[in-house]
């Protein structure tokens, strides 16, 4: 090869060379600014995502708050409208009462007949507007005499109703309107004549704190209840109320046999006159033993049978009847016509949709217990329509997962965690489902409640 050429060959492999390394330096600037850009694009892409993210946040919790608010105003107004309900009901009444008074039916305030108003009132919880009148009259005149004390605890019983105060949860101890009625019967005790109805007056008060929003049926509570009635006397010296008191504490314990039992005594114990001219308060007491009689019924289903359940359900068939005529178990069937006699005596007492949903949201339970899913999903359809209740809300997640109902699952959970977990009585809930149901009952109550503990104690 001559010399010219080789220099020639020499250029162009020099050129192809420093064009080679051009394109390298363009390539590993590119690069670099490539890398540049993504590290800059990341680190705007993670700025946007934690603003986006805390914007999520706020918007998720917005929408709590929202959401929240919506289903305690929706709890908020259908309670308004049971009070102006019981308030029309309460005018009716005293409107009527007064048309008798001043026909000259109500006698005066004699002193033989303010006892029997007390024992009225303290036994069967009757207090007509006269009875009220009367019992306040007395309890204002001067004395520390033993009577005096008695009519002073009934007229604090008598105000506190009347005022529709609640001791509400996170409250501690007595209110005290009920402190001092609690005062003036435990004075009323040192009478043999009317202990009786003085430790009847601490019974209740004792059976006003167990039941309300503070204690939701503890056990604690509950035994004070207990042995508050059993220091009235037996069975058979009970009146009306504390046996009602002693049943209700028993079906929230999930104390089968007992609560049928004093739902059973409660029911025999109705006066029969009480279909001709009923009396409100008594005719409450007749509702809720049958709602109570409905709702233990359904638990008796794990039972073996024996003379006590026998009894009881013998006497439901009796007072209750035979039940609808579909689907269903016999023992389901009996417990829905006890529940439905229950929301009869509530529209007889003018309470609203809502109420009368009280009773009827357990038959949510009856559907469950035949492994009737659509049944149950469709009840509880109907239920939420009328008001929002725990139990309820409980049984339409429970149904709607078991019918494949997403939406309305999701819908029903969100609800479930807005109930207080205490407010599910989870004895209760024991009582009343199979073993399987109620241990999906208690996951859904648990995941919805941060995974806390939920058990009968």
């Amino acid at each position: 090869m001559s010399d010219s050429a080789e220099r020639q060959l020499i250029d162009l492999v020099s050129r192809e060379q420093r064009g080679l390394k051009h394109i390298l330096i363009a390539g590993i600037t590119t690069l670099v600014l490539v890398v540049m850009m993504s590290a800059g694009l990341g680190v705007y892409y993670y700025v946007v995502a934690e603003d986006l993210s805390v914007k999520s946040e706020r918007l998720t919790a917005d929408s709590d708050r929202l959401e929240k608010h919506a289903f305690t105003m929706r709890r908020d107004i259908d309670q308004q409208n049971n009070r102006v309900a019981a308030q029309e009901a309460a005018i009716r009444r005293a409107y009527d009462e007064m048309r008798q008074m001043y026909a000259g039916s109500a006698g005066g305030e004699s002193s033989g007949k303010v006892l029997p108003a007390v024992v009225g009132y303290l036994e069967r919880g009757r207090h007509s507007l006269a009875d009220e009148r009367l019992i306040e009259i007395r309890s204002a005149r001067p004395g520390k005499n033993t009577e005096g004390a008695l009519l002073k605890g009934a007229a604090g019983l008598l105000a506190w109703e009347r005022s529709g105060v609640q001791i509400k949860k996170g409250d501690t101890g007595l209110p005290d309107q009920l402190k001092s009625a609690q005062a003036s019967f435990n004075a009323a005790l040192a009478d043999p004549a009317l202990r009786t109805l003085a430790q009847t007056g601490l019974a209740w008060i004792s059976f006003i704190d167990a039941s309300s929003p503070r204690s939701s049926y503890t056990l604690a509570d509950c035994q004070a209840v207990e042995a508050m009635v059993g220091q009235i006397g037996s069975d058979d010296e009970l009146g009306l109320q504390p046996l009602y008191w002693r049943a209700q504490c028993n079906r929230k314990l999930g104390r089968t046999r007992e609560a049928l039992s004093d739902y059973s005594l409660a029911l025999n114990r109705v006066d029969p006159a009480a279909d001709d001219t009923p009396d409100p308060a008594e005719q409450t007491i007749q509702m809720n033993a049958f709602h109570g009689l409905g709702t233990v019924l359904i638990t008796t289903a794990d039972l073996p049978t024996d003379a006590g359940i026998d009894s009881a359900r013998a006497l439901a068939e009796r007072v209750c009847g035979a039940g609808d005529a579909g689907n269903g178990s016999h023992l389901m069937k009996l417990t829905r016509a006890c529940l439905d006699k229950a929301i009869a005596l509530r529209v007889a007492l003018g309470q609203t949709e809502n109420q009368q949903s009280g009773s009827a949201e357990n038959k949510g339970f009856t559907y469950l217990r035949d492994s009737d899913f659509e049944g149950a999903f469709n009840h509880a359809k109907y239920i939420e329509k009328t008001g929002l209740f725990a139990w309820n809300e409980l049984v339409r997640a429970l149904s709607a997962e078991q019918v494949g109902d997403v939406e309305i699952a999701r819908e029903a959970r969100r609800n479930v965690s807005m109930f207080p977990p205490e407010g599910f009585n989870a004895c209760e809930l024991k009582a009343l489902m199979t073993p399987e149901v109620y241990e999906n009952a208690r996951s859904i109550i648990s995941s919805e409640h941060d995974d806390m503990d939920v058990t009968c104690r």
